[in-house]
């Protein structure tokens, strides 16, 4: 699947636990796989690495966030192309209240070393570059985020990440909004919302480590 060609594949993007107070996913009871139900270790359910891919082209989305269209039904789920074709190929869309997450099979999230020397002087750190591919290797999404060790870690001992995608995931603050005024209870009512709208989706993907 090509949804994008160059630097439209650039999303913006964000790791963080499951246990964030911007998305309070700690209450995970168990995985969906092929084998069947698989619970969790509770220490694990609340501390797992996940990824956030949130679309910067979306439809319905302007500088305000996502906007309803007029007229529009409470029960009709709006349609974006990019989430309806992750959805053929295996992804789940996410229901307003996460208990338990699919494995998503083929999908394969890919972090890659993308080394910025002036930023590393200046700062101490260095990036990564997250490719998401699904099942025929094509980049569905692709983001930066500052390397996380210990998120590393946590996601190359367990083999794989929560990966969420969608419009509205808390990542894209409201219109000249810091990002010290967009608190996390504000992030979390955003990707609330996004979930109950349908225009979420997201599942347990391969983690691939490149470093």
């Amino acid at each position: 699947m090509n949804r994008h060609q160059d630097e439209e594949l650039d999303d913006n993007g964000q790791i963080l636990f499951s246990d964030d107070p911007a998305l309070r996913l700690g209450v995970l009871t168990g995985l969906e796989t092929a084998d069947g139900a698989v619970p969790l270790d509770p220490a694990q359910a609340r501390r797992m690495p996940t990824a956030l891919f949130e679309f910067r082209h979306a439809v319905g989305v302007g500088y305000f966030g996502y906007v309803v269209p007029a007229g529009a039904s409470p029960d009709e789920l709006p349609e974006e192309p990019q989430l309806e074709g992750a959805i053929l190929f295996g992804m789940r869309r996410l229901p307003p209240e996460v208990t338990v997450l699919c494995s998503i099979p083929g999908w394969e999230l890919h972090e890659i070393p993308d080394e910025q020397p002036k930023l590393e002087q200046c700062y101490g750190y260095t990036y990564s570059r997250l490719e998401l591919r699904t099942p025929d290797g094509e980049i569905y999404s692709r983001t930066w985020v500052a390397h996380d060790p210990e998120w590393a870690a946590a996601a190359l001992r367990l083999g794989y990440v929560i990966c969420l995608c969608g419009v509205e995931l808390g990542i894209r603050g409201p219109y000249a909004m810091s990002d010290a005024q967009h608190t996390p209870r504000m992030r979390y009512a955003s990707f609330r919302r996004g979930c109950a709208l349908g225009l979420n989706i997201g599942g347990l993907v391969t983690y691939v480590a490149h470093r």
